[in-house]
Order: structure tokens, then sequence, then C-alpha cells
């Protein structure tokens, strides 16, 4: 089988040559049916490549056509021969797919179909054979290039060429196409509409939609009372939303106000349950929330039934018997082939004797029948099919078994006035399949949404859709049920739980809700919700064709004394925001300030989307009004751009208005600003009484002057002037000092602010130009300070570097060095200087604690909540290492944090005779936590051992002795013993073992009292706990003493007085093994039946000690997956 060639190489019918299609078929639907008789099918079999297509039908909206092609053996594209030998031809039989013009324009698409393709036989029996695809835009046709040899089909024995014309036809299904470009409409086409998937919720869509079907239980949901609970925890509201939205809207329903109602948060949406427990919660939920009100027995009403547990004496007049309440019913799938079977042999009833006879009190032990029989059956059956158990293992049960369409239970039931005949009849209403595994996959439903309509009106059919989250679709009655039984080897997909409908009860709870039958009440609410979405909706949709803009003016740059122009912060909290077109020219932009600062005016409405010629020719006629008029202030974008290339160091981020805005051109915001959001210079003259001065794009250069006073050790913005970038400083000394309030004489010394973070002096002894000595770009900033009052200690340079250095501190104790038990030292915050030694830093502390400052060990944030010592030397090391930002910025307004710890030796022994280990240490308590240890180089194991003693909180009755376990790297699932280290061991050697030189593979543990001595012929063994799969490792390794040929039962006695906190019951489940070191690979389970002894030789390395093997744990792991946790709705 394989796919024809290229669809460029194929006949193209027109869309316009599409013949008309029967009203009656759904062109949108799941099947069709083509045929093809192709005429002189000797003529059509005489040159290679001839190719015909039947007329399209269009299934899925779709159009599908038989393709049929004569394909020489040969390969040769044309016969030379003008005789043709036509048994060198085969015949190639193909679906086509969406090879249409139209169609074709939408892109990427997707359809996966089933298409048998049929070759009729005048006589006998017909050529079948089948094909499953995903057609696709590139691959519009699938079948046989080889259907079968001319000779073959022109056999007149066979009869499948008669009158020298053949018949093709073709029966095929589809599903929904899907593609980035392909919307598929279910309401259009099916007339419903789906449930959004919010991650993992399909099972509870599924169940969702067997309700909103079920219109009994639609209408007693619409008719609760919300009660008073808030609208967010309010799961009566959030149902009656789901369920009004199902019937009103024309698009997919979201279910987030229903999770958020159960008390769900985003990461509840990702886990998989099980549809079955979940209807059982909810219905649970809804009924305890029903009682009191009208609708008390809504829910009862329609799920309960009754059975009857009895036990009848054979012999003697007697019998007992329970009657309980259910509200759905769970039949065995193992083992049994049908629906029927299955409620045959959960009412099979069981006879009592011999060793099992019943007492039947006075009258003694007698014969007796046990059973359960159905004495009331409810409107609406649930039948779940318990497809997942746990033998062992979790396994998915996917064995064929089939259920009917129609069902009739009188077999099964205990009939009388409470039950007849007529009331054990019942139709299928749903079918909610499960496709994938045993801890997760997906679900969806298959609806029968005309099931009423047919049991009211016999002309009327079935009308089955398929309900796949928010895609539902047509689909046939087999592919419904048929398609579900399960039993495909090749496909995990079968139902799981069925919804069956009493046909006498059909009319009562099928029967259609009309709008007009929705309680005002319920209406009312979700119209006004309706009304407010699409109020903010339109708010959304204004807000993007608006963008944000912050009007920053001078007298906000003269309040700022620190850094750049403006305080970041000030500029998004502190100064009003203002909110215009993105469509606005320039123009518009001017007349906006003008009015909003000057005439302080709200802002116009100007109709930005020219709707007709006169709107437009308003609009112009204002923009050529606005460009006349002069306004006495320019607007400049401010942005975060540098020009500057003389240094290589990473500046802070900075605020400036470098990009002028012209008035006078026809530009619109939208092309010329770039964000959402922007800051907007306002430039009007220093003495607002003067006009502007010029400017000269070509020319000129904004700058601003901030004046440093060494006498109030302060910077001031003084205002704003334009540079000619042609001319000196000098020139315009005078002007500075008349701007500052100085003398015109004054000697002033200049600085360029590039950032907080650089300050560059002006060289004035270079007689160049402005533009060479200064940042080449508008907005640049002048730092201006008297030479008379400049020191080499206080200048503006230094001002600005102590202001940029100063740095708030939190200084929090570090547990690495510190007992559990020992209460923490209080935390503190001070501030330092980046500049500052270590070494203060660690005096500040020891003053504060009382303490050598010489053992105080500082660490510092690496990344996330991680902090690593820092011990390089603390009297030539400044604070800035202290700092792990990229950059520095005091701006930020975030506290640093730093921790230290208390060491009790001196911290330059670190860098010079210690080194920094980090190994896990197991508590008293089972957990494991992370430990950091100073041991001495040229040390041993005893020597960590040693050191940690002094933190580990001994209990009272311990062995009150360490060993050392090399483990796996983590994460801590991973972590299983390789072997214990001697206490002489080097640490140097244990660096080599390892894959990170501070991060040493290795586990302190106290050694168990009975782990002390070691006799010869004992052995330490690692044990490790596994699910299933040797390589599926969880929980913490450990070791346990074994003798050689003792029995390995009383490994496993000794293996559960270790696991204290394990039951009895469930160390019965756990399976024994051994492992392969190296490989985790099992080598052979452990059977304790055949008195088993321990072989030493095969355990352990004779020579090194090393484990060979492990003692595996076969068990489930406590970690459960998302798929087995509890269904909990919280409200």
């Amino acid at each position: 089988m394989q796919c024809s060639p290229d669809p460029e190489d194929l006949l193209i019918v027109p869309t316009h040559d599409i013949p008309s299609y029967d009203e009656s078929l759904d062109p949108f639907g799941p099947e069709g049916h083509l045929s093809l008789d192709i005429d002189c099918f000797s003529k059509f079999m005489s040159r290679s490549d001839n190719r015909i297509m039947s007329k399209p039908i269009i299934v899925r909206g779709i159009p599908w056509r038989i393709l049929a092609i004569c394909r020489n053996q040969q390969g040769s594209r044309h016969s030379m021969n003008s005789r043709v030998n036509r048994s060198n031809f085969n015949f190639g039989f193909f679906l086509q797919c969406n090879n249409d013009e139209l169609l074709q324009k939408r892109g990427m698409w997707r359809c996966y179909g089933t298409a048998v393709l049929e070759v009729l036989n005048a006589d006998g029996p017909s050529i079948q054979k089948k094909i499953h695809h995903s057609f696709h835009n590139t691959e519009v046709d699938w079948g046989f290039s080889n259907y079968d040899q001319y000779d073959t089909l022109c056999n007149p024995k066979d009869g499948y060429v008669v009158n020298d014309t053949i018949k093709l036809r073709c029966r095929f299904t589809a599903d929904v196409p899907t593609g980035a470009n392909y919307m598929w409409d279910s309401k259009r086409h099916t007339g419903c509409i789906g449930l959004r998937n919010q991650g993992a919720t399909c099972y509870m869509n599924s169940i969702l939609q067997s309700f909103y079907f079920t219109t009994g239980f639609r209408r007693a949901v619409y008719n609760m009372d919300v009660g008073t609970e808030p609208n967010e925890s309010n799961i009566v509201l959030a149902m009656q939303r789901v369920f009004y939205e199902l019937q009103m809207a024309s698009e997919a329903v979201e279910t987030n106000s229903l999770t958020r109602a159960f008390g769900w948060d985003k990461l509840d949406a990702f886990n998989q349950h099980d549809v079955q427990e979940f209807c059982r919660v909810l219905l649970d939920n809804l009924e305890t929330k029903m009682k009191g009100t009208s609708e008390e027995k809504s829910i009862p009403n329609l799920f309960r039934g009754n059975m009857k547990s009895y036990i009848k004496c054979l012999d003697v007049d007697y019998e007992s018997s329970r009657t309980e309440s259910f509200y759905d019913v769970q039949l065995n799938v193992l083992g049994m082939d049908s629906l029927e079977r299955a409620f045959e042999a959960y009412t099979t009833s069981e006879i009592l004797d011999d060793e099992n006879k019943y007492d039947a009190g006075d009258h003694g032990l007698q014969r007796a029948e046990k059973g359960v029989k159905f004495v009331e059956l409810p409107p609406i059956l649930h039948v779940q099919l318990m497809r997942f158990q746990y033998c062992g293992v979790e396994q998915k049960i996917n064995e064929r078994f089939s259920f009917p369409e129609k069902m009739n239970l009188a077999s099964c039931c205990e009939l009388g006035p409470m039950l007849t005949e007529e009331d054990c009849v019942y139709s299928l209403h749903a079918v909610l399949v499960h496709s994938g595994e045993f801890h997760g996959g997906h679900y969806v439903t298959y609806i029968n949404v005309n099931l009423h309509e047919s049991a009211v009106d016999p002309t009327s059919s079935a009308k089955w859709c398929k309900f796949d989250d928010d895609v539902v679709s047509r689909t046939t009655t087999d592919d419904a049920i048929v398609s579900n039984f399960g039993g495909e080897k090749t496909m995990n997909s079968s139902a799981y739980m069925l919804v069956y409908v009493r046909d006498n009860a059909i009319d009562q709870f099928l029967a259609p809700i009309p709008d007009s039958q929705i309680p005002q009440s319920v209406s009312r609410t979700f119209e006004m919700e309706r009304l407010h979405r699409n109020r903010e909706k339109k708010k959304l949709e204004e807000e993007q064709l608006c963008m944000g803009i912050v009007l920053v003016t001078p007298d906000i740059v003269a309040s700022n004394h620190s850094f750049d122009l403006v305080d970041q912060s000030i500029v998004h909290d502190s100064i009003p925001h203002e909110t215009v077109w993105k469509h606005m020219f320039t123009a518009e932009l001017y007349q906006f300030v003008h009015d909003r600062l000057f005439e302080k005016s709200a802002m116009q409405k100007i109709d930005m989307f020219d709707s007709d010629d006169e709107a437009r020719q308003a609009r112009r006629d204002n923009l050529r009004r606005i460009k006349s008029k002069k306004f006495n202030f320019r607007l400049w974008r401010m942005t975060d751009s540098y020009s500057l290339e003389r240094t290589t160091q990473k500046l802070t981020s900075r605020l400036r208005p470098s990009e002028f805005i012209d008035c006078k051109t026809d530009t619109r915001l939208d092309t010329l600003l770039s964000q959402d959001f922007e800051t907007i210079y306002v430039e009007f003259s220093n003495n607002i009484e003067r006009p502007l001065c010029e400017y000269d794009t070509a020319r000129d250069l904004l700058f601003f002057v901030k004046y440093y006073d060494t006498m109030t050790d302060k910077f001031t913005i003084i205002g704003h002037t334009m540079f000619d970038c042609h001319k000196r400083f000098n020139l315009y000394r005078s002007m500075l000092c008349e701007m500052i309030g100085l003398p015109a004489d004054t000697e002033l010394k200049y600085y360029m602010e590039h950032a907080a973070s650089y300050l560059e002096l002006v060289d004035l002894t270079q007689n160049y130009s402005i533009g060479r000595l200064v940042e080449e770009q508008d907005g640049g900033i002048l730092v201006v300070e008297k030479v008379e009052t400049s020191t080499s200690t206080q200048n503006a340079k230094q001002k600005m570097n102590e202001l940029f250095l100063d740095v708030e501190v939190e200084f929090v104790q570090s547990f690495y060095n510190k007992k559990p038990e020992e209460e923490p030292f209080e935390q503190f915050v001070k501030r330092i200087c980046l500049d500052d030694k270590l070494f203060t830093v660690a005096e500040e502390i020891g003053a504060r604690l009382n303490v050598d400052p010489k053992k105080v060990l500082i660490w510092t944030r690496v990344s996330g909540s991680r902090f690593e010592p820092f011990f390089d030397d603390y009297m030539l090391n400044t604070c800035k290492g202290l700092m792990t930002r990229p950059v520095h910025d005091p701006r930020a307004y975030k506290r640093y944090r730093v921790q230290y710890a208390i060491m009790p030796f001196d911290i330059d022994e670190i860098s010079k005779h210690r080194i920094q280990t980090k190994l896990f240490w197991q508590l008293p308590n089972g957990h494991v936590e992370e430990l950091t240890l100073f041991p001495l180089k040229e040390g041993t194991v005893i020597d960590i051992i040693n050191e940690a003693k002094r933190y580990y909180p001994f209990v009272e009755g311990g062995s009150g002795k360490f060993r050392l376990l090399q483990i796996g790297a983590p994460p801590l699932s991973n972590q299983r013993v390789y072997q214990i280290y001697g206490e002489n061991t080097l640490i140097s050697d244990l660096d080599q073992r390892t894959m990170y030189k501070l991060a040493l593979h290795c586990r302190l543990e106290e050694v168990p009292i009975d782990e002390l001595d070691m006799s010869p012929g004992e052995f330490l063994c690692p044990v490790v706990h596994f699910d299933r799969e040797p390589t599926k490792l969880f929980g913490l390794s450990f070791v346990i003493k074994i003798r050689n040929n003792e029995l390995m039962t009383e490994v496993r006695d000794r293996l559960r007085r270790k696991l204290n906190d394990v039951s009895d019951a469930d160390f019965a489940k756990y399976k024994f093994a051994l492992l392969s070191r190296d490989k985790l690979q099992l080598c052979r389970t452990i059977e304790f039946n055949n008195g088993e002894k321990v072989n030493l030789a095969d355990m352990a390395n004779q020579t090194t000690g090393v484990p060979q093997v492990y003692i595996g744990l076969d068990h489930k792991s406590p970690i459960q997956h998302s798929s087995e946790a509890a269904i909990r709705i919280l409200n």
C-alpha cells in the first residue's frame, strides 16, 4: 500500500463543478458513500497514468472523491507499441480528500479517515480492501497503487468487469479536521457546543455534557436556590452558568468559574481523575445543597435505585433480606463479553450447601440461595465498567465488552407492584469513553442528542454526537457504540461508563427545555454577566487601540536630587497616567498636551476610526488648524538608549528625552512610539513667559544642568538648555553661571552623567567642540561644580559614587553550623558602603553578637534560595563581592540579604588549610538535610564525622557513632547506597569519586546499635525501594545487616522491624528481589517458601567488600500519580 504521485499530477475538479447535494445529507456528517462506474474499462487501462475521479461528496465540510489510475508495472509512462499488452498494467484505487483550490487556501490541515475500497462483483463476493490514513494538505490521497492486475479484474469468470464496465464503491468515515487555520463550528454543524479543557479536565467535561442532556437534571439545577455564598465559591451558581451557556452560547464554554467554586487552584485542573468518582462526588455535593429545598428529591428521583440482598432457605420458609440504595452499578469487565452477561453474573444467585449452610436461627443450618435482585430501577441508570484494576500492578482491561442500544433488565429484577416489566426497558443515551492507560489518558463522550425525539416520533432516527472537549461532531451509531466495545490490540480505547434512560421516563427526563422555560432569575443573572463581559471586551478592544503616557514636566525633573533626571518609581507610581489613541497624529498629541497641562481640560473625543467622509474631512481640517498654531513647548520621547562608545562597563538603566517629536510631521503615534506605555518629556522655557529657543536637529543638543553644591552636599537640577555641538564649553560658562546664580566669571568643573554608575569628568584641556567631548545625543546631563570648592575627597563624582554604593543589607544567621535546637540570633538591618572591606562587615556582626570577627563567615546568595560562603581574604575584598545582581542599582529599592555563620576557627584557615565539603545527613526523625562542613584538606573521614558531631542532635538510646555512605547524585530518590567509607579514607580520595568538587555524594547517619559490631560472615547490604520497575526508585535507601547462610525469611523479618512505620497490611504486599548494582536490573525475585539462604559470595565483592547487588523492595510508591489523587470539592 502506498500513496499516489504528488497532488499536482492529479486531475483537479474546479469548485464550481461540484454538483448540488441532497439537502437531507449532512455535509458536516461523519460518513459518506462514493461510487464510480468506469465504462470502456479496457480503453482506460490501455495507457499509463490514465486517471479518472468520481463526483465529490462533502463530508466534514470537505470534498471527497474516488481516484482511479492506470499504472504500468514496467514504469513507462506511455506505450510505444501499437498493440498494448494490458497484462503489464495495474489498477490503482484511491480515496482523495480536500484536493480543492478553495479549501487548499486554508493552509495546514489534517483529517483522519478510514475507508473500504470495493470493486463490485456481478455474481459473487466483491473485492474489499480497508485503509486507515491521516490525510493532510501535502498528502491528499491514500489507497492502493496496485489494487489488482488488469487480467484478474477482467477475467469473465470472476464477474468484476461486465460489458467492459467496472463498478467502484467506497464507504468511509472521517474525523473532524484539525489545523492551525481550520476552525470547526460545532454549533453550526451539530447544534451543540463543547466545554474547554483547562489542562486535564476532560473527565469533568464528559460527565457535564451527559448531565446537560439529561434535561431533568438540568431543570433541577436551574431551579436550585443559589443561597448567599459568594459568587467565587458558589457551586450552584457555577453549575447554572455552565448549563445556561451550553444552552445559549454559540462557542465552547469555559469551566474556570466551576472549578474555582470547587475550591480548586490552577494546578488541580492538571490532575487527571476518574470520571465515575467525580460524578459521585458532584452528585453528593449537589444533593446535600438541595436538602430542605423544593428540589430535595430531584437527584434521588433521577439516579437512585434499590437492590435487595437476600438469603432464602430452600427447604424451610425462611428468608433474610436487606434493601440498599445505589446511584450507579459497577460491573466487572474481566471475563465478561457483554453487558447482558455482566448483569446476569451480578444477579446470579449462589447456593449455600454442605459446609457453607446458612444459620437460619430456630431452623438451624439450612441449604439456602444467596443473591441480589433489583427491586427499584432509576430513570437514569449509570453503569460503570470496571476497566481499571489492581492485580499486583495497576492495569487497564481493554477486553472486548459489548453493550446494546436497548436492553431489558427484567431477568435481573424482582418484579412486582413497584417494578413492572415496563420499568426494566432502557435505551442507551450516552457512552463515556476512556483512551489511554491506567495512569493517564483522555475522556470523550458520545451522546444520542435525539433520543427524546426518536422516542416520541418513531420516524425520527438516532443522532449521535461526539463531545471531545470543545469540539462537537456528528458521528455514526457504530462509531458511538460498536467502536467502543474495546478489544482492539492497536487501540487502548473503550467505553468506561454507560448512561441508560428508562423508556417510560424519556419524555419526563429528556424533554427539551425551551429558552422561555429557563427561570427568569437564572436568565437575568447570566444575561447581566454577558452584558458585563461584552462591555469588558469592548473596553479591552479599545485599550488595544490606546496607549498610556506619562507627561514629565521641568518641575518634576527639578524635584530630583539624586541620579538621572527623574526617579523611575515616581514615573510609574506618582505621576498621573494619561490615555491617548494610538492613531493620533503628533499634532493631535500636541493639542492634547496643551489642553491637559495648560488649559486643564479633559481629553476631547476624536473620531480615530474616520467612520465616514464627513468625519475624515473634519479631522483633516482640525489637523491643519493645529499645525498652524505655535505651541510654547516641545515634546520628547524618553528612552533608555545609549550612544556611548568610550566605556565597556555595563551601565545602569536611565530615562532621557532623546527623541524629538515634531508637531509638523504627519506621523501617527503607533509608528512613532513602539510601546504600550511611553514617557513623554514636556520641554518649555525655564521662564514660562519667554518663548522657547529654536531647535535645529542637525546642530543642537538638549542638555540638562545638574549643580553639585559642596556646602549643602546636594545635587540640584537647575534647568535645561541647548548646546551647539560645534561650539566649545567656555562659550557657555557665563550662561551656566547665570542659571545657577553664580558670578559670571566663576570657574566651573564639568562632568557627564552617563548613568547612575558612570560619571565622567569633561577634559577641558582638550580644545575640542562640545560634540567631541560629550555623548552626542539629546537628553544628556551636565553635572557642574565650582572649581574652588571641589577637593579630592568632596566632589560631584565622589558624592555620586557614595550615593550609588550606599545600600541597605539584612544580615541573617546561617543554619549550617548551628544545632537545630539552638535559638537563632536576632537578624538585623544595616546600611553599608559596597566599597567597605568585608572585614568591616565582620566586625559589625562581631560587635552586635559579641563574638570574634575573625570567626564570622559571610555567605551570599548565588541563585534562588541557594547561598554559598564567601571566604576570600576579608581584608582585601570589598562588599561588592556579596552583590549577585549583574548590575547593582540602588534605585531598585530592594534590600540585599547576607547570611553569616559563627565558625569554631578563624576564617583565613579555610583558604589555607581547610576544604568546603557539602554532604547530606539523616536526622533522628528520618529527614535528610544538606550540611556544609570545613574539614582539614589533609584530613580523613573521621575528621568529617568529628566536625558533624558538634551539630548533630543525638537522642538518648542511640549509638552516638557516625558512618559516611557513598550515595548517588541528587535527586534524593536516586541516592542509592554504593558503599560505606572507612574512617581512614582520605578526604582527597572522596573528591576523586564525585562529579562536583564541592558537592560530595555522601550521607552521614548514626549507626544503629545492632550494626555497631560486625562479625566474620556478616555484611551490610544496601536496600532500595522501587515501583514495579527497578529504575523507578523512590524513598530513602539504607543498609541492613545480613549473615552468610541465614534464611532469607530472617532477613525479611529484620527488614520488617527496621521499617516500623509501615503497617503489617502494607508490608504484606511487598515483593522482594535482588537488583544488580551497576545497571539496576532485576537479577531475580526472592522466594521465601523454599528455604532460600543468603550467599555472601553473590552479594558482595569478597576482596573490596563493595556490594554487588541490592535488596529491592517492590511496592507502590506513596507519591501518588495525579490520576490517583482523591477528588475533593471543598465548597
